[in-house]
């Protein structure tokens, strides 16, 4: 809120640390700073420790990758490494003849001078959707001759429409003119319509492709195979010329089914995989099947999963959205027919027999469910944040599929963009390797010999739960808790297994931060907050502005030399929240409204009851619950908006967003770019880091949709 700390503020405020805590002016000891540098606690403090002398420790929680316990890192990103491709599977033949394939070519040569890892092309025979592939190894061979070190590969050749031989033989001649960069994925082929070049295979389709697989694999190490020849007899036949790899690195397509998953990591295959039909949650479950079985097939190393995802990246959220919706629901349309050749090969209703209406509505539920979580839509930032979650749940590449109807000249602009997605990626990944960042907060306490630390209950909660961690914590003489509720069951495993003193800290930050401690000893009922610190008055009033009597409620006013001097350039706010205080007599002495409903016990201390607004902290973040309602509001298509908190323990509070639709907009999903515009455009008005929008879920019209922040 932009809160004006005068130097008489500071002032107090070391006054009242001073008195609370009193360090020994000689030995103060070795202070541990983990909270935020944007956090308002973490400044005060560190210039109170540094004015006494403490050596401090900062941990820049953003920037670093430390572990809050033994047993793993805490990090926005994966050590893993995240490659990039292009992905080709055109869905129509829109362009000139001269001009079919100049977003293949023209691509090759930008992924093959820009460092990603491989150019992928389809085999489709019969139909418009990926009609431009109908041989992925001539594909292979003309990005061979135009790229010199970009890999080449197949996704899909499906092979139980082949013979294994002319497979082998045909990937071994682009794996000769591409110098060795080659690499197949297997499909077992998805419709019925297909089969018409080999119409025995459909049935038993996936047990004819492993094993062609193997066929293909032996062709490739330089064995033979027996074949009849035309005057009926067995001869060996071996492939013709000898591949430059001496082993053929292969994937097995897999779309949904977790037996496929299984096998390929059985056979040592890669993974090639979309979001057509399971979600990211769906698909993390899957790659454990198949590292499993890789696993205990004996395989070395984990294998290799690539997951395909459409993409379009540009800088303006809306223009992304506008320039993708049509060719992208073109797109889906096509394959509408695709899945209706595959319902008539199961004997099941024809799709193209829906009503146009609900063929429309079909289409715009899949674009939004893409547009929203399974496709590389949007700005670097947001592409970034879906390629991190790519990453954490295992996967080792995307397949950007860049040629769904998008203008050409517009998809090879977007590269530039998406290279920049590529480039954030290597650096998240970087800075998660780097070994002098994975020190568990622990060792960094035991290594600093730290006698003090500060924090939210959400933070030592984590800490305590680990059994190291709480052993760590028992080597401070010093413990503070403060920033949200000190939860009882917290309060009682500290106070019993730490020897050190243990302060339950409150404040909020128009009276300086801290107001009032409470040393904690036996724990019953509600942590209180204590009692005032140094000049500070704490006050329990009701609506009538008198003050209530001992055990009563009321709202909580806090007045002395801690309050501030107001908001930053909001007159209006600081006139309703800092009030005149008639109980002392002095001119110009203020109180401040907290809104937290409080009460005093018989002993003096002051316990905090709730609060009287929609308030909330979360992991020390003050955040009006109202004011999120009102900027979604402001969106267009959002006729209602409430937010409120979840989940159970203080670690595991975050807020969720339930927003109704405005009538008529036919379930159009709300855009997550530009509800996070709308949560960072009004002045004076800010979420911190990770709190803003990530995505908003569609679901159907009458239902709500939710998104944690």
């Amino acid at each position: 809120k932009g809160v004006m700390v005068s130097h008489r503020n500071a002032a107090n405020f070391f006054a009242g640390m001073d008195r609370r805590l009193r360090p020994d002016p000689e030995r103060p000891g070795t202070w541990l700073a983990v909270t935020s540098i944007s956090f308002d606690i973490s400044v005060l403090e560190l210039l109170w420790t540094l004015a006494r002398g403490f050596r401090v420790v900062l941990h820049a929680d953003e920037a670093r990758t430390v572990a809050l316990s033994g047993s793993a890192p805490v990090s926005r990103a994966t050590a893993r490494s995240l490659d990039f491709s292009l992905f080709y599977f055109a869905n129509d033949e829109a362009e000139s003849d001269s001009r079919k394939y100049r977003l293949l070519m023209e691509g090759a040569r930008f992924a093959d001078r820009h460092g990603f890892a491989a150019v992928w092309t389809p085999e489709r025979h019969f139909h418009t959707f990926g009609g431009l592939y109908p041989n992925p190894a001539v594909a292979g061979a003309a990005i061979a001759a135009v790229t010199e070190r970009v890999k080449i590969r197949a996704g899909s050749v499906v092979l139980p429409l082949q013979d294994p031989l002319r497979v082998a033989e045909e990937w071994s001649v682009v794996d000769n003119l591409s110098g060795g960069r080659v690499g197949v994925s297997f499909a077992s082929g998805w419709h019925a319509d297909d089969f018409v070049l080999a119409p025995q295979s459909y049935r038993q389709r996936k047990d004819i492709m492993f094993r062609g697989i193997e066929t293909v694999r032996r062709l490739w190490r330089g064995e033979a195979v027996e074949r009849e020849n035309g005057t009926g007899q067995t001869i060996e036949v071996r492939i013709r010329p000898r591949p430059l790899q001496p082993e053929l690195p292969f994937w097995v397509t897999a779309g949904g089914s977790p037996e496929t998953f299984r096998m390929a990591g059985e056979v040592g295959a890669g993974l090639l995989t979309h979001l057509l039909g399971q979600s990211l949650e769906d698909l993390a479950a899957k790659i454990t099947i198949y590292r499993t079985a890789w696993r205990q097939a004996g395989h070395p190393g984990e294998g290799h999963v690539t997951l395909m995802l459409h993409t379009f990246v540009g800088d303006d959220p809306e223009e992304v959205r506008e320039t993708v919706r049509e060719p992208f629901r073109n797109y889906l349309r096509t394959s509408v027919d695709l899945l209706s050749n595959l319902a008539r090969g199961l004997r099941q209703k024809d799709l193209a027999q829906l009503p146009p209406e609900d063929v429309e509505m079909l289409l715009d539920h899949a674009f939004e469910r893409y547009f929203e979580s399974s496709a590389l839509f949007g700005t670097p930032e947001r592409c970034l944040r879906l390629a991190e979650r790519v990453k954490e749940i295992g996967c080792d590449e995307i397949g950007c599929l860049i040629d769904f109807g998008v203008d050409p000249d517009r998809a090879l602009a977007g590269l530039q963009k998406l290279d920049e997605v590529r480039h954030a990626s290597e650096a998240a990944t970087a800075r998660a390797a780097q070994p002098a960042e994975t020190e568990t907060l622990p060792e960094l306490l035991r290594r600093h010999a730290v006698t003090c630390l500060q924090g939210t209950p959400s933070l030592i909660s984590i800490l305590a739960a680990d059994e190291d961690g709480l052993a760590a914590l028992g080597e401070l003489s010093h413990l503070l808790v403060g920033g949200e509720p000190f939860p009882v069951p917290l309060a009682r495993k500290l106070r019993a297994s730490l020897p050190g003193e243990i302060h339950n800290m409150y404040g909020p930050t128009e009276t300086t931060v801290w107001s009032a401690t409470h040393h904690l000893d036996d724990v019953d009922g509600r942590v209180p907050v204590g009692r005032a610190i140094a000049n500070t008055g704490l006050l329990v009033l009701d609506d009538q502005f008198a003050p209530v009597p001992c055990g009563v409620a009321g709202e909580l006013h806090i007045g002395g030399e801690g309050v501030t001097r107001g908001y930053l350039g909001r007159p209006e706010a600081t006139a309703s929240s800092f009030l005149p205080d008639p109980f002392t007599g002095r001119p110009g002495s203020r109180l401040y409204r907290t809104g937290d409903l409080a009460r005093a016990l018989p002993d003096g201390t002051l316990e905090i009851l709730g609060r009287r607004d929609s308030q909330v902290k979360i992991r020390g973040y003050r955040i009006e619950l109202g004011e999120i309602e009102a900027q979604l509001a402001r969106h267009p298509d959002v006729r209602q908006a409430a937010v409120t908190v979840v989940g159970s323990t203080a670690e595991d509070r975050r807020l969720a967003a339930y927003v109704v639709p405005q009538r008529g907009t036919q379930g159009k999903a709300i855009d997550p770019e530009r509800a996070q515009v709308l949560l960072g455009d009004r002045p004076g008005f800010t979420l911190p880091n990770g709190m803003l929008v990530a995505s908003l879920s569609h679901l159907q019209t009458s239902q709500l949709y939710r998104e944690i922040f």
